[in-house]
């Protein structure tokens, strides 16, 4: 039974990981049922011996991408913490997410908008806490001690800059504003010391 439990997590993973360098490479137009299995290695029927159907799929992958985002910044924040102030490691920290969606489109939209019907798989594959969370509250918990910002404003100000920064990367993917890389930096930078002063 131990076994067959390995086999089948195992299995997954590898149409996951298929999927999420479908994604990367050639984005969601691509991210077929199909596709994920050739990559694989399997016939695309295989797929459904361990996903229920393709949302649930799908939904694999965005975990996927979201831990691997996650990790990113988590190591890139643990190199860079020290003796650094909490606007500091805020602004750099937001840039680094910045960039790895400047580096991976594909993912963005995928993230952003691909519409999943994930009702069903949020208890079931599991639900992520949202992006940069636990890592921002450590970074505002910072502010705190600091003076810049109170306990109870912690968890709101961080929720309002990440949004302010998710919609700054949709204006500039959208193409609807003239938003270039440098506001992009600027802007955050800006909205960082606007939280932190009010």
């Amino acid at each position: 039974m131990v076994n067959k439990k390995i086999q089948k997590k195992r299995m997954k993973s590898y149409f996951i990981e298929a999927g999420y360098e479908i994604l990367k490479e050639k984005g969601v137009e691509h991210l077929t049922v199909r596709n994920i299995a050739k990559r694989a290695g399997y016939s695309y029927g295989t797929i459904y011996n361990y996903f229920n159907d393709v949302e649930e799929l799908m939904w694999s992958i965005g975990l996927k991408v979201l831990k691997e985002l996650n990790r990113i910044l988590e190591e890139y924040y643990n190199k860079i913490k020290q003796d650094k102030k909490c606007s500091e490691l805020l602004r750099l920290t937001y840039i680094k997410y910045i960039d790895y969606y400047l580096e991976n489109e594909n993912i963005y939209q995928f993230i952003f908008f691909e519409q999943l019907d994930v009702t069903n798989y949020n208890t079931q594959v599991g639900k992520p806490e949202p992006m940069l969370f636990d890592l921002q509250q450590e970074i505002m918990q910072n502010c705190v001690e600091e003076g810049l910002i109170t306990k109870n404003e912690k968890k709101i100000s961080g929720e309002l800059l990440t949004n302010s920064i998710n919609g700054l990367l949709s204006l500039y993917f959208s193409g609807k504003e003239n938003i270039n890389k440098d506001d992009l930096y600027s802007r955050t930078k800006k909205y960082i010391e606007y939280i932190l002063s009010n």
